[in-house]
């Protein structure tokens, strides 16, 4: 997996104080590693223009996190609305997109430097690469059914942030996400949180966990264990690395703690 820097941001200071709860302070700490940004995405490129952090990024990826259709009209999309110039911007991104429908979860990179407007300037400050990854078809309503949280909350935001970060252009630096789902989605800020972080905190295991481990944890996170997808290997490395095969039998992922499956030393320093 490449090695880039996180940049979670949000205007919303209770998303970010759970980010905060639910990351170890190896990673808080470590600005080149996660970095937690409480504040609006222009206050965030303000921010990084003059950050003093060694080997700061500078070709940063963001993701867009809204729906099918490529629209940039609401939540964090409607920052990068506004950031990269609006209606022309919009109209340019979705032609980017084939003005067709992406399905929720898929990822579609946009690569700013192809824009040629002359009255848009989306490259700069470091901004390379938009990664479309919509989270609902349209903004008609709630994607959380409170009767299904596993299936409504959990996937979808464990899914869109596993596979921005899998797929995020080869030379990005940093990629940017905010809160994914906790908008129109509606789903539970805590519930967000929680499975934004166990994607962070599991690709940041790279080197340190087999692809069959990182799969194993996947299917328990989510709510899928089945046996027969569970090697003796993964086993033996478990208990290799510390990973308690009771806790990892039972867990949920609505009320047990990332710690229980994934213990706080797996991180990359």
């Amino acid at each position: 997996m490449k090695p880039f820097r996180i940049i979670l941001c949000d205007m919303n200071k209770s998303v970010t104080q759970l980010w905060k709860s639910f990351i170890q302070e190896a990673a808080t700490k470590n600005p080149n590693l996660v970095f937690i940004y409480n504040d609006s995405f222009e206050a965030l490129i303000d921010h990084l223009k003059v950050d003093t952090v060694k080997n700061h990024a500078k070709t940063y990826s963001v993701v867009s996190p809204g729906n099918s259709f490529g629209y940039l009209g609401g939540g964090f999309d409607l920052a990068l609305y506004k950031y990269f110039g609006g209606a022309p911007f919009e109209k340019w991104f979705r032609r980017q997109l084939d003005n067709e429908y992406k399905p929720v979860g898929s990822i579609t990179t946009v690569d700013l430097q192809n824009c040629k407007e002359q009255n848009l300037n989306p490259t700069r400050d470091g901004l390379g690469y938009i990664i479309h990854c919509p989270t609902m078809i349209t903004p008609n309503g709630p994607i959380f059914n409170p009767s299904e949280p596993m299936k409504t909350g959990v996937e979808p935001v464990f899914d869109a942030t596993w596979n921005a970060l899998r797929y995020a252009p080869d030379d990005t630096d940093a990629i940017i996400l905010s809160g994914l789902c906790t908008g129109y989605a509606a789903v539970p800020e805590a519930l967000s949180c929680k499975s934004m972080i166990f994607a962070i905190r599991l690709y940041l295991c790279d080197g340190l966990l087999s692809s069959e481990m990182k799969n194993i944890l996947i299917m328990h996170f989510l709510g899928y264990p089945y046996p027969a997808y569970f090697p003796k290997e993964c086993k033996e490395e478990a208990e290799r690395v510390g990973i308690s095969l009771e806790n990892l039998h039972a867990f949920n992922a609505l009320c047990d703690p990332i710690d229980w499956i994934l213990p706080p030393h797996l991180i990359i320093e």
